[in-house]
């Protein structure tokens, strides 16, 4: 896939095309119902104080009211991303239900939260998402328990063809509406995989294109203890040696039953290697065969970017920051860029499914660790507690691994070339109890087959290599970079080193480019787009 390249050299380009990201990356109402509301809201969350609290924040006046959180986040943004109401939007205002998770998953919008939202229950999914269109959103999500309307427990089970008949209703009410995404977590039935799949069937036989994400309810952190999750861990903060492998078993399992498969919840601390050792492990198992599920890696956007996956966003600029209570040590708030970046990033080169491209891992595994202190985290049972978390030092989806030179820790470095030919790499930043956050800065690099491809760089190097498979004539090499955010590349050729074999782009030109469109304030780091071009093609 190539960028189409401007007329005449003086011309403005845009490497970012004008079509609508067709990934089904959304935002999810979940982080903003527990951290972008109120203190009550969020002392709960900190507190595990339990969901109906929380559920009581999705209503029609904190999602579209005046200073609302949709109209919070940048138009750019909205309109590559499915708006996702989390629990709570089909739950009347004041329910109670941990004891009663039977009062969850009507799919009836409840009319006391969204007074727009009046009728039957078609008709109230339609003016939902008419609300949701007309504030400029791509789509419309929700969120589903894994379990039907009115099911509780094994003993109070509706009969399979209850249950098959309330969801062929819902898919066939949903389909008329035009709601495009199902979440579904939480509930009696989680690990029913059968069940999952019933589902997923339903879905695709009465609603061609709502498309049905599923995911493992595990713990927030890697082989790690959690209260509701295997008590078999040993520490190591490795996926596959979770329950001696059964988790990423199970979450393969469900996988294969799925359009879309969550990685699921984690800490903010530790989200990097927590979530970037459940997606290379789950497209590890599942490379080379025909699955088209595709794998949605929570809030990482550049991860998404780097390897093919699908963003769920949670971070929010309303996020509410607290005294002693260092929840967000990354500052999300001030980090809404990287989502625009890696959205329309999503425009050149849309997340593809987990069985089309073969996976390369490095052998080095790198451990990042967190000591957590009083209101670090929801997860308060690691509270007192250094916990280690881990995951490959390199990752290559569909390419060779790159090469990596670094003075002292290296970052991780992480890399894709999408079936479209486009090629993404990525640095990531590291934890540690001693450190805290930090960006360790490397030499990178790349084997390029086709130069005619987009490239998108995301994060910071010490430098980035480019080598081409065949010889090219320096001279007649043109290169431009855009920051993914802006809408016009600017020419970088007297920048960067072009070699007949490879080009050197050094880590300043890559900060500089791919902050150009940055916000005011914001702490994003660089993400940009590169595009070569041969002086006698243009």
């Amino acid at each position: 896939m190539a960028c189409t390249g401007p007329q005449k050299r003086d011309e403005p380009v845009n490497l970012v095309p004008e079509t609508m990201n067709t990934t089904p990356d959304y935002w999810c109402t979940w982080g903003a119902q527990n951290f972008a509301a109120d203190t009550v809201s969020l002392l709960n969350s900190l507190a595990l104080g339990g969901h109906s609290v929380t559920a009581g924040y999705v209503t029609e006046q904190w999602v579209f009211g005046p200073g609302g959180w949709s109209d919070a986040l940048a138009e750019n943004l909205r309109q590559d991303l499915i708006l996702l109401f989390d629990v709570g939007w089909d739950v009347p205002a004041g329910e109670m239900f941990e004891d009663a998770r039977w009062k969850l998953g009507s799919l009836e919008v409840a009319e006391d939260k969204f007074p727009s939202c009046q009728g039957t229950r078609e008709e109230r999914l339609v003016k939902l998402d008419s609300l949701v269109q007309d504030h400029g959103w791509k789509g419309t999500g929700l969120w589903l328990p894994s379990q039907a309307f009115n099911e509780a427990e094994p003993w109070m089970a509706l009969s399979e063809d209850d249950t098959r008949t309330f969801y062929q209703n819902a898919a066939r009410d949903c389909r008329d509406a035009g709601i495009a995404y199902w979440k579904i977590d939480y509930g009696s039935r989680g690990g029913d995989v059968a069940f999952r799949s019933m589902i997923t069937a339903t879905a695709e036989e009465f609603a061609p294109g709502l498309l049905v994400e599923h995911g493992r309810g595990s713990g927030p952190l890697n082989d790690e203890e959690c209260p509701w999750d295997t008590d078999n861990f040993h520490g190591t903060g490795l996926y596959a040696s979770w329950d001696d492998g059964k988790v990423l078993e199970a979450a393969v399992d469900i996988a294969k039953v799925s359009h879309v498969l969550r990685t699921y919840d984690i800490t903010q601390q530790l989200s990097i290697p927590t979530t970037l050792d459940r997606v290379t492990q789950v497209l590890d198992v599942l490379s080379g065969t025909d699955s088209k599920v595709i794998v949605n890696c929570e809030d990482e956007p550049y991860m998404a970017a780097a390897l093919g996956c699908a963003i769920g966003v949670m971070r929010h600029p309303d996020m509410i920051y607290r005294e002693g209570y260092d929840y967000d040590p990354f500052r999300f708030k001030y980090r809404m860029d990287e989502v625009v970046r890696a959205v329309r990033w999503h425009r050149i080169a849309p997340a593809w499914g987990a069985g089309e491209s073969r996976m390369n891992l490095d052998t080095v595994i790198l451990h990042d660790s967190w000591l957590f202190k009083p209101g670090d985290t929801w997860a308060n049972w690691v509270t007192g507690r250094e916990v280690i978390q881990a995951a490959h030092a390199r990752v290559a989806r569909g390419m060779e691994l790159p090469e990596v030179v670094a003075d002292g820790d290296p970052p991780f470095v992480i890399c894709s070339r999408h079936p479209n030919g486009a090629v993404a790499v990525a640095t990531l930043p590291r934890v540690s109890s001693e450190k805290q956050i930090f960006v360790p800065l490397a030499d990178v690099t790349i084997q390029l087959d086709d130069p005619k491809v987009p490239i998108g760089v995301f994060g910071h190097f010490a430098s980035l290599r480019i080598e081409f498979q065949q010889p090219v004539q320096p001279r007649d090499l043109r290169i431009v970079g855009q920051d993914l955010a802006s809408e016009t590349a600017v020419d970088i050729t007297s920048r960067v080193r072009i070699h007949p074999e490879y080009l050197l782009i050094p880590g300043e030109v890559i900060s500089k480019t791919g902050l150009l469109a940055a916000t005011k304030g914001d702490l994003s780091e660089p993400g940009m787009v590169m595009q070569i071009y041969f002086r006698n093609d243009e």
